[in-house]
């Protein structure tokens, strides 16, 4: 059985230098990805990422932000700033639910952010074995020790594979898989290639809602988001090698995206017709 975690800015390879995944999350195309803080009414603090999809609207996981008691959203991109006015969480999602490939949710911002290029979803499924680059600001550390507690809060992008749907694991087929290879271990690979990429990469707990990206014909889409670690090989979903990324699929649900954010918007970020806003399982923040 695997051991599952949410992934509540990444874990690195042991043999690579950090700025270099510190440097490819400055790239420009990865401006929308921001760290998202949500407060709770009865105290406490959780830390995810958010990507921006609208002048107003954010992408994320609902596991970060279906609690009832969320009493603040604040996001930061940059030198850019937002809070959350309105949540709306995917109709389907349950909470723990995260192989279901429905752990998504949209941020409506009380003020829209004009100084970032929102960014573009996929229109349809990527390709098994396509690259992709995932972008949070979750906690860090090595692919031998895995995530190390206190250090979420720097924004990191690394490399994966798309390897395998769901239902490989038994999941949903709207759940995006990739393992983190060892670069000296061959037998910790999960599926795929055993060989990593050069600056391969597992998502760690503070990356929840941040976003893989593929590159299609020199233009960048947001792919997946961000949902949890699987561990087959040690049962500790800490983001080491061997473990397991799980991603929701965003082509999987442009037709639930579409009908929560309003036209202009849909149109130039999906490329889709508005179908109407169907707000189920709304929630305004005082």
């Amino acid at each position: 059985m695997l051991c599952g975690s949410p992934s509540p800015a990444g874990v690195i390879r042991e043999d690579r230098d950090d700025a270099l995944y510190t440097a490819l999350a400055s790239q420009p195309q990865f401006d929308p990805v921001g760290l998202l803080q949500i407060s709770f009414t009865g105290g406490g603090l959780a830390t995810c990422s958010a990507t921006l999809i609208g002048d107003e609207w954010l992408l994320t996981a609902a596991h970060c932000v279906s609690r009832t008691d969320v009493s603040l959203i604040a996001f930061g991109a940059g030198g850019s700033f937002g809070f959350g006015s309105e949540v709306f969480v995917h109709p389907d999602w349950v909470d723990g639910a995260f192989t279901s490939g429905n752990d998504l949710a949209l941020v409506r911002l009380a003020s829209p952010i004009v100084d970032i290029e929102p960014a573009r979803l996929v229109s349809g499924p990527i390709g098994q074995g396509d690259q992709l680059t995932a972008v949070g600001y979750g906690r860090t550390g090595g692919g031998i020790f895995g995530a190390q507690p206190g250090t979420e809060g720097t924004k990191r992008a690394g490399h994966n594979i798309f390897d395998q749907r769901g239902s490989f694991f038994g999941y949903d087929d709207r759940v995006l898989l990739a393992d983190f290879d060892n670069p000296l271990d061959p037998s910790f690979s999960q599926m795929g290639a055993t060989e990593p990429l050069d600056l391969e990469y597992s998502i760690a707990p503070g990356d929840s809602g941040g976003s893989a990206w593929v590159e299609q014909d020199g233009a960048w889409y947001v792919a997946g988001v961000a949902s949890f670690i699987a561990a087959p090989r040690d049962l500790d979903a800490d983001g080491s090698y061997g473990d397991v990324n799980g991603w929701t699929d965003v082509s999987a649900h442009l037709g639930w995206i579409s009908s929560i954010v309003p036209a202009p918007a849909t149109s130039a970020v999906l490329g889709l017709a508005f179908v109407g806003a169907r707000r189920r399982r709304r929630a305004t923040l005082p």
